[in-house]
C-alpha cells in the first residue's frame, strides 16, 4: 500500500500521531483518534479524505475488508478534479486490494482496468509520488495473477513479470514494508510454480526487511509465507513455528479474517503430520473466527478441511456430519464453486465405505467432477485424480483385472500432465515415483528404475530434499531386491500380493495427504573407488579407499568390464546407479570422460559427494585442462601430476568434509 500522497503544506497534526500509533502497532488507538479526526467541521475535503484513506490502510491491516470496500468506495466518488486525482487513484488501489483478499477475483480484476487508466493521469513530473502508485498497480496486477488459480496458461510467469516490475521500483524508493510486500508475493509464486528453494529464499529475505520496516503486518505476512512454504517441503514443524509466529502479531493487530487463515494452515500441517487432535482444535478456532465474522463461504472451506481430517481420522460419523453441515451453506449460498466442494467431499465419504455399491457411487461422482469444465482449478484435479486411483487399487485388489492396471495408469499420465503444466514439482517427483511402483506390477523393472531415476532428479533440482531422499532410499532397496522381483516373472504370485510388495497403497495414501514422510537416516556410505575413464573404457584416474582394487587386482578388472557394459544401459535408459556384485555403482558422463563411483551403502550422499567432485574438477582449471592433457597422451595421471585433485579427493571422500 502506498503512503499518503504529497501534500503541500503540513501535514496534520492528527495524522502525524495516527502514524505513529500505526507505527507501534496501536491500530484501535490509530483509528479512534482519526474517527474524531475527521468529525470536526472546519476539515477540507482533502485532509477527510487523507484522514479516511489513512483508516482504510488500518482496515486493510486489521482484514475488515467489507468496511474498508465501502469506504474506499465513498472516497472515490468523493473524488473529483485534477487536484484530487491520488485520493481517486489511492482508493481504488486499496479497494481492488480489498477485494483480492476477500476472493472477489473477477471483481477486482475488472476495478483494475479503471486504476490502470486512471494512473495515466497522474502528472509525471511528481516522480515519486507516480512510481509509488505505479508499483502498488503491477504489485496489485501481479497478486491477481498468482490467484487466479492456474485458469489461464501463463498465470504465474505473468504474475512474476508485474511483481519484479513492482520490486524494482519499490527497491529505487526504499520504502521498507512495501518492498517486504512484493518479495513475500513472489515467495508464494514460486511456492504455486514448485520452486521451493526459492520461494524460501525470497520469504526469508521478506522477512528480514519487514522487520527492518517494524510493520507488524508485513512481518505477520512474512512469517505466514515461511511457514507455507517450509510444509511444502516437508519441515512440518518449522512451518508450524513460523505459522505460530504469525499468529501472534495478527492477533496483536486484532485481524480476525488472518488469524482465521492461518489456523486453518496450521490445521493442515497437523493433519499431513497425522495430528488429529490438535488439527482439529486449530480447525475449530478458524471455524468459530469465520462464524464471527459472518464468512460463510470460509466456512465452508473450513468444512472441507475438517471432513479430510475426520476422514483421515476414521472419524466417519462425524464426518457425515460435517458434510451435512456443508449441505446446508450451500444450500444458502447457491454458490457453484461450494456446490462442486460439496459433490467432492460426498464422493470422499463415500468411497470410505465397506459396500462396492457405495464406492461405485464415489467413483460415479469424481468421474462427473472430473468433467465439469468449473471443476478446473489445480488442487481440486489433482486430489479428484488421486482419489480415482485409490478406488481403482481397492477394485484391482479384489479382481486381480489387468484392465484395471491400465486405467491406472491412463489416471497417473493425465496426474502427470496435470502437474507438469502447473509446475507442481512435488507432485511430478510423487507421480513418478507412484508410476514406479506401478511399473513392478507389470514387472517392468527398468521403467521401474528410469522412473525413480526422473523422480530423483525432479526433486533435487526443485529443493525437495525429504522427497528425493524418500525416492533415492526406494530405489536402493529395489536394486537390493532386483533378483526377487526377477524371480516372480516366474511365478504365479497375485497382483495382489505384488502391491503388498511394492507398496503402492501406502505411496497413495501418502500423496492423498500431502504428506512428506521423513525418509530413513540417511547414512555416509563405504566408499571404495572413485575413477575416471575415457569413454572407450580407457582409465584415466583412479583412487581406490579400500584394499584388493588396485590396478594389478582382478576386481578392478572385472569392475572396469562392468562399467563398460552398464555405461551403455544407462545412459540410453536413464538411470543412474547399478550393482555389481556388494556394491552399488553410479556414473555420470562428462565429455569426453565417464567418472564412476563405487561404494557399499546408501546412495544419496554418494551422488550428492559424486556432483560436489565433478563441479570443483570441472570450475578448477588447472585440474580440468591436465586431466584432459593425459587423456590426449593416453596417460594414467598419478597423486604427485595433480596434487590438488588428490587433496580434492581427500577432503570429499576420505575426510568427508563436503555435506556435514
Amino acid at each position: 500500500m502506498t503512503d499518503q500522497p504529497v501534500i503541500k503544506g503540513e501535514k496534520p497534526e492528527e495524522l502525524s500521531k495516527a502514524n505513529n500509533l500505526i507505527d507501534e502497532g496501536k491500530l484501535d488507538e490509530a483509528l479512534t483518534l482519526l474517527n474524531n479526526y475527521k468529525q470536526k467541521e472546519a476539515l477540507n475535503h482533502h485532509d477527510k479524505a487523507s484522514c479516511r484513506l489513512l483508516q482504510c490502510k488500518i482496515l486493510f491491516w486489521q482484514g475488515k475488508y467489507k468496511e474498508l470496500i465501502k469506504l474506499a468506495e465513498q472516497i472515490y466518488k468523493e473524488s473529483r478534479g485534477v487536484e484530487n486525482i491520488f485520493l481517486k487513484v489511492d482508493s481504488l488501489l486499496i479497494m481492488t486490494h480489498a477485494l483480492a483478499m476477500f476472493d472477489r477475483i473477477a471483481e477486482a480484476f475488472d476495478l483494475i482496468k479503471q486504476g490502470e487508466e486512471l494512473i495515466k493521469t497522474i502528472p509525471q513530473k511528481l516522480t515519486k509520488t507516480y512510481k509509488q502508485r505505479e508499483a502498488y498497480l503491477a504489485f496489485i496486477k501481479g497478486y491477481l495473477c498468482s490467484r487466479r488459480g492456474g485458469r489461464k496458461p501463463n498465470d504465474a510467469d505473468l504474475a512474476l513479470e508485474y511483481l519484479e516490475h513492482s520490486l524494482a521500483v519499490r527497491e529505487e524508493l526504499g520504502i521498507k514494508h512495501e518492498i517486504a510486500e512484493v518479495l513475500g508475493e513472489m515467495a508464494w509464486t514460486r511456492l504455486i510454480t514448485g520452486e521451493l528453494n526459492c520461494a524460501l529464499k525470497y520469504a526469508e529475505r521478506s522477512l528480514v526487511i519487514a522487520k527492518e520496516s517494524s510493520k507488524k503486518y508485513y512481518i505477520a505476512s512474512s512469517f505466514k509465507f515461511l511457514g507455507q512454504i517450509l510444509g511444502a517441503k516437508g519441515e512440518l514443524d518449522r512451518g508450524i513455528r513460523n505459522y505460530e509466529q504469525s499468529l501472534v502479531l495478527f492477533k496483536e493487530l486484532n485481524n480476525k479474517d488472518r488469524l482465521a487463515w492461518v489456523l486453518n494452515n496450521i490445521s493442515n500441517a497437523y493433519r499431513i503430520g497425522g495430528e488429529f487432535e490438535r488439527a482439529l482444535e486449530c480447525i475449530g478456532q478458524s471455524m468459530a473466527l469465520h462464524r464471527e465474522l459472518g464468512k460463510l463461504r470460509m466456512l465452508a472451506d473450513n468444512h472441507d478441511f475438517l471432513i479430510q481430517i475426520l476422514i483421515d481420522k476414521g472419524d466417519l460419523e462425524r464426518a457425515q456430519i460435517s458434510l451435512n453441515d456443508l449441505e446446508q451453506i450451500k444450500n444458502q449460498l447457491k454458490d457453484e464453486k461450494i456446490n462442486l466442494m460439496y459433490l467432492y467431499d460426498k464422493a470422499l465419504v463415500l468411497k470410505t465405505s465397506l459396500r462396492a455399491r457405495e464406492r461405485g457411487k464415489a467413483e460415479e461422482i469424481l468421474t462427473q467432477l472430473l468433467e465439469d469444465e468449473d471443476f478446473q482449478d489445480f488442487e481440486g484435479k489433482y486430489t479428484l485424480l488421486l482419489n480415482l486411483c485409490d478406488l481403482l487399487l481397492t477394485e484391482l485388489r479384489i479382481t486381480n483385472d489387468q484392465g484395471v492396471l491400465d486405467e491406472l495408469n491412463q489416471f497417473l499420465g493425465q496426474l502427470l500432465d496435470l502437474a507438469e503444466k502447473s509446475h507442481s514439482y512435488w507432485i511430478i517427483g510423487e507421480t513418478y515415483l507412484l508410476q514406479a511402483k506401478l511399473a513392478l506390477l507389470s514387472l517392468d523393472l527398468k521403467e521401474a528404475r528410469r522412473l525413480l531415476t526422473q523422480g530423483q532428479q525432479i526433486a533435487e533440482k526443485f529443493g525437495l530434499d525429504m522427497l528425493a531422499r524418500k525416492i533415492s532410499n526406494d530405489h536402493d532397496e529395489l536394486l537390493k531386491k532386483l533378483n526377487t522381483w526377477e524371480n516372480l516373472k516366474d511365478s504365479d504370485i497375485s497382483l495382489e500380493e505384488r502391491m503388498e510388495l511394492a507398496r503402492l497403497n501406502e505411496q497413495i495414501d501418502n500423496m492423498l495427504q500431502k504428506r512428506v514422510t521423513e525418509p530413513d537416516e540417511i547414512q555416509d556410505e563405504d566408499s571404495v573407488l572413485i575413477l575416471i575413464i575415457s569413454k572407450g573404457g580407457n582409465p584415466i584416474f583412479s583412487q581406490s579407499f579400500t584394499e584388493g582394487w588396485s590396478f594389478q587386482d582382478h576386481l578392478f578388472g572385472g569392475f572396469l568390464s562392468a562399467v563398460n557394459s552398464f555405461s551403455d544401459e544407462m545412459f540410453s535408459q536413464g538411470l543412474d546407479r547399478a550393482i555389481f556384485g556388494e556394491y552399488t555403482l553410479i556414473m555420470n558422463a562428462i565429455s569426453p570422460f565417464i567418472v564412476c563411483y563405487l561404494f557399499k551403502g546408501q546412495s544419496f550422499l554418494a551422488q550428492q559427494r559424486m556432483k560436489h567432485f565433478i563441479d570443483t574438477i570441472q570450475n578448477d582449471k588447472k585440474i580440468w585442462e591436465t586431466i584432459k592433457k593425459y587423456y590426449q597422451a593416453n596417460r594414467l595421471v598419478q597423486e604427485k601430476d595433480i596434487p590438488s585433485l588428490d587433496l580434492l579427493v581427500n577432503e570429499i571422500f576420505i575426510e568427508r568434509v563436503i555435506l556435514h
